[in-house]
Parts: C-alpha cells; structure tokens; sequence
C-alpha cells in the first residue's frame, strides 16, 4: 500500500513537471517566433510603431521610417473613406507604402486592434493587401500597407478612377471572385480565422 502510494506521488510530480515545463518552453518558444517576426517595435513621439519582416523592409531603419511617415500632410493623399484617410509615402523609388490613419476609438476596441494586427503579420496571399507595420498614438492609429499603384477597387468598380475606365463584366467578375478568395482563406484558412468586417 505504501509503495503504491509513493508510485503515485512520483507520477503526480512527474506529471506537473512536465506541465510546466511544456508551459514555458511554448512561452519561451512564442517569445522568439514575435521577435523573429519583427524588425522593430518602439515608441517615438508618443506612440509605438511596429513593422514586420518583409525583403522591402529589411535595409529600412526605424527612424527613416517613422520621419517619413510624419511628414505626411495633405498633398499626400490618395483616398478617404469612412474608415480614415489615406496617404502615399515615398521612401526612395523603390520603397513606396499605403499609409492609412484611423483616429482611436475605445481602450477595449485599441486593444483588439493590436491583436488583430500582430495576427495579419504572417497573413501572405495574392488576393490581400501585405500590411507591413502599424504605428499606434494616444489620438490616431496608422496602418501600413503595400502601395497598389492602380488605385482602390472602389474607384474601378464605381467609375472614380483618374482616367474614368469603366471595368467591363467579365474583368469585374475576376476581380469578384479575387476577393472571395481572399476573404475566404482569412475565414477558413489562416490560423487564426480572421473576419474580415470593411
């Protein structure tokens, strides 16, 4: 009886051991992957900016980064909408971003904003728009995208393109069907699901 008891004890040590070891090798493990996955991640003016791993980025130093982006002012900018306004940024020739600025709503919703984000960093798909970093302050938040130089699909479809080129059915149906696919791998496919509201 008692040495039943002293095999029970040692399985019940060996078990919460190996809990809290598996415990701490995923935080330890998680901790490298976000690390691994960002080039950078500080506050300047008041705010943190955080930019993800991506060749475009690799040569970019934070600093260049962030001058650049708060420089922006309205001649810069190349859409608005509901959601916020948004800016063309021009590094250099080869380096040129879609920089849109939502103002800040509740601490909850800012909270889920940044989660939100750091999930989208490993989203890489031919139908959705690589976001590259984001840059949150106490008044606005920034997102930045890939610059599509074409302009927004809600200027092709609706006719407010620059050159007013109405798309004809077939191209719009292939364009449809893009994006379904799109969203469909953020629904289904990505781990985490991700539902796409806008």
């Amino acid at each position: 009886m008692a040495n039943d008891l002293g095999i029970a004890f040692y399985i019940t040590i060996c078990c919460i051991f190996f809990i809290i070891s598996k415990t701490i090798l995923m935080i330890l493990l998680y901790r490298r992957w976000k690390r691994k996955n960002t080039i950078y991640e500080h506050d300047f003016s008041g705010g943190k900016m955080v930019m993800f791993r991506s060749p475009l980025l690799q040569s970019l130093s934070s600093d260049v980064f962030l001058e650049n982006t708060l420089k922006l002012s309205n001649k810069d900018i190349i859409g608005a909408g509901g959601y916020g306004i948004v800016y063309k940024l021009m590094i250099n020739e080869t380096m040129v971003f879609a920089v849109k600025r939502l103002n800040r709503g509740t601490t909850d919703r800012d909270k889920g904003f940044e989660r939100e984000l750091e999930a989208m960093a490993d989203i890489k798909h031919r139908n959705i728009v690589t976001l590259h970093g984001y840059y949150t302050h106490p008044h606005y938040n920034l997102l930045i995208y890939e610059l599509m130089p074409n302009g927004s699909l809600d200027s092709f479809l609706h006719g407010k393109s620059m050159d007013d080129k109405v798309l004809d059915w077939p191209t719009r149906s292939k364009i449809a069907l893009g994006a379904a696919r799109g969203i469909a791998y953020l629904h289904h496919d990505c781990i985490p699901h991700i539902i796409h509201r806008d």
